[in-house]
């Protein structure tokens, strides 16, 4: 693809060398794509050209990359009043003690529903209630969309999958609904609507094969342009893909578990199953895929749980091996693989009860779709 250039031509950009020199274009371009988002969007109104530059599809690109290669997450936590706090995660090693800095947004964009928070990609975070109703909201820029309700599911009482991904073959970031009856009443329909931010607007493709009864209302995991979820095959539970490109449902190698998947999400990049053990309820056994869609590449971590808390979400992994989950909704629990030893996430400033997830920083509007793949 080829390279955009940018040029900044306004004589009256600041000056940021200390020898009072003008730097170049291509310096001022750099360093601002280091920096955090709050500042940018305050840069913003230093000049026409700045608002330009770092507006560019390609400026924002660049910052998301450079926040994607950096991993460093933050946690997103809501609760049923759509009060929205984050808080800074150092991926390297997790501390025991951090602050929750609530997200202040304008009223015209604070987000309308955050019954369940259902992912992320590129700093967006895909949020709904309990009627599946979505929204789509960046924390950073403290930017949101109410999405139009889906025209394409079952009749009668139901329940959905979902999952929000970037579609790189046409720049465009989709977030994806199976609705199906609940599989003691009536079949399962499978019945699935894509829905895609350029246009806003919802479609129905092809109905999944598998049958998404036996996982009721999951997240999909998003990794290498796909959305995955654990579905059933009508003998086995599989791995199953949605690639956004294509649009086209698929499995994918999975371990070999011997007993029923738990979780399915994506920690540090890689996508990774939770199995709990029958022989030790106390136990869960995390494989993590290192190579997407090598079998031979996934890696089991034991890890040891208080058997005292039925819900144990897995949110983030670190790059020394430690675990991070939501427990029960309204505790955060680090657990170490090397130390083999679970502590309590302190953080000063959340509110009681969440809902979590992860999200990196970006400037990535939900509002329009202006991401570049290079």
């Amino acid at each position: 693809m080829r390279k955009i250039s940018l040029s900044l031509s306004n004589p009256a950009m600041p000056n940021l060398s200390p020898l009072h020199t003008r730097l170049p274009d291509e310096i001022i371009s750099d360093i601002l794509s280091r920096l955090p988002v709050v500042s940018l969007c305050r840069f913003r109104c230093v000049s026409k050209s700045w608002q330009s530059l770092i507006s560019h599809p390609h400026f924002i690109t660049t910052h998301l990359n450079r926040s994607t290669n950096g991993k460093h997450e933050r946690l997103i936590l809501g609760n049923f009043f759509c009060n929205l706090y984050s808080v800074e995660l150092d991926s390297s090693q997790f501390r025991h003690q951090s602050l929750a800095v609530h997200l202040d947004f304008a009223p015209d964009q604070n987000p309308s529903c955050c019954d369940e928070i259902g992912g992320s990609c590129d700093g967006l975070v895909l949020m709904l209630d309990v009627w599946f109703n979505y929204s789509l909201v960046n924390p950073s820029t403290r930017e949101s969309r109410e999405l139009p309700e889906s025209p394409f599911t079952i009749e009668g009482k139901f329940f959905a999958d979902y999952g929000l991904g970037y579609d790189s073959s046409i720049d465009d970031y989709k977030v994806v609904n199976i609705s199906y009856h609940h599989r003691e009443t009536e079949s399962a329909d499978n019945l699935v609507s894509v829905y895609a931010l350029k246009t806003n607007s919802w479609r129905r493709i092809e109905n999944s094969p598998y049958d998404h009864s036996h996982f009721e209302h999951q997240s999909g995991a998003f990794v290498c342009g796909a959305l995955h979820w654990v579905a059933s095959n009508g003998m086995d539970d599989v791995i199953v893909a949605l690639g956004l490109a294509d649009e086209k449902f698929r499995t994918v190698s999975s371990p070999a578990l011997g007993c029923t998947v738990d979780q399915l999400c994506v920690l540090g990049g890689c996508l990774c199953v939770f199995v709990e053990q029958f022989y030790d309820p106390g136990c869960l056994d995390a494989w993590v895929m290192k190579e997407y869609g090598v079998r031979d590449s996934w890696t089991k971590f034991t890890v040891t749980c208080d058997n005292r808390y039925e819900s144990w979400r897995p949110l983030s992994l670190s790059r020394t091996g430690q675990f991070l989950f939501n427990v029960e909704g309204y505790k955060l629990v680090l657990f170490d693989t090397r130390e083999k030893e679970s502590k309590e996430l302190v953080v000063h400033g959340r509110p009681a009860q969440f809902e979590a997830g992860t999200y990196v920083e970006s400037l990535v509007s939900p509002t329009r779709a202006t991401r570049l793949c290079y």
